[in-house]
């Protein structure tokens, strides 16, 4: 069988069978592969507080699966986005959806933009797939084609340990949003740890501040909570304030 063919077999193994390690794709799904009824919420809440609190009116959503997150943001948020990614049959899905013909082929360590292309890039559940010398030109390509910020999120670390790591064999890095953001800034770039539960997530700061990242959290939460998708404050919160007040002084 020829290496297209099997890559086409495995993209769409990942993407759409249920009983594919770690055993969480499939018939759950409400907007395509890796958007859940209780996830999908927080996303939504996530990247309508960047946009609103960065401004920003572009975006790249690089990983973008099979286009839900992109779909989400041209027709609910009314950004101009552009979805990317490395699967043909990802990108076969993601081109059915509004706007989809707005979709590229791309590899995350070598985006086929130009430089602060986009306002805003957003990067969900890629990087973790890496080994970790490959994340760090990843890391410095998210940074380098937006103007304003990157979100950069993945699984947990806390997941090695349960269900998720017991029976996934592709994740290859399970940092903490701090770990993560180290390697960030080994790569030479401005990042911030966020105190999101649930995820290891970043954020590169290429034209906001500290204090630009704090507001976003603070919003990002108050719009989790009027989706019903969160009960209480992180327990990281407090800290992340303090350290986000303390790195504008």
């Amino acid at each position: 069988m020829e290496t297209s063919t099997c890559r086409n077999a495995f993209d769409r193994r990942y993407f759409d069978d249920p009983a594919y390690p770690p055993g969480l794709k499939g018939g759950d799904e409400v907007r395509g592969y890796g958007y859940y009824p209780d996830y999908f919420p927080v996303v939504q809440a996530q990247l309508a507080a960047l946009a609103e609190v960065t401004g920003g009116g572009t975006l790249l959503d690089a990983g973008c699966g099979k286009g839900a997150l992109a779909e989400y943001a041209r027709q609910e948020l009314g950004l101009h986005t552009i979805a990317a990614d490395a699967s043909a049959y990802a990108l076969q899905q993601a081109r059915r959806r509004s706007g989809g013909e707005c979709t590229a082929a791309a590899d995350v360590t070598a985006l086929p933009f130009c430089s602060q292309a986009f306002d805003l890039v957003w990067c969900n559940g890629v990087l973790q797939y890496l080994p970790g010398e490959a994340a760090l030109p990843a890391l410095r390509e998210l940074a380098r084609v937006t103007g304003k910020a990157a979100f950069v999120s993945n699984i947990a670390a806390l997941h090695r340990h349960g269900e998720w790591g017991r029976h996934d064999d592709l994740t290859r890095l399970y940092l903490t949003p701090g770990q993560w953001e180290s390697l960030a800034r080994r790569a030479g770039l401005r990042a911030l740890a966020l105190p999101f539960e649930g995820e290891s997530a970043i954020l590169l700061l290429a034209g906001v501040t500290p204090l630009s990242g704090l507001r976003f959290v603070e919003r990002a939460l108050e719009l989790m909570r009027r989706l019903g998708a969160l009960d209480r404050d992180p327990p990281l919160l407090a800290r992340f304030i303090k350290k986000c007040r303390s790195a504008q002084a």
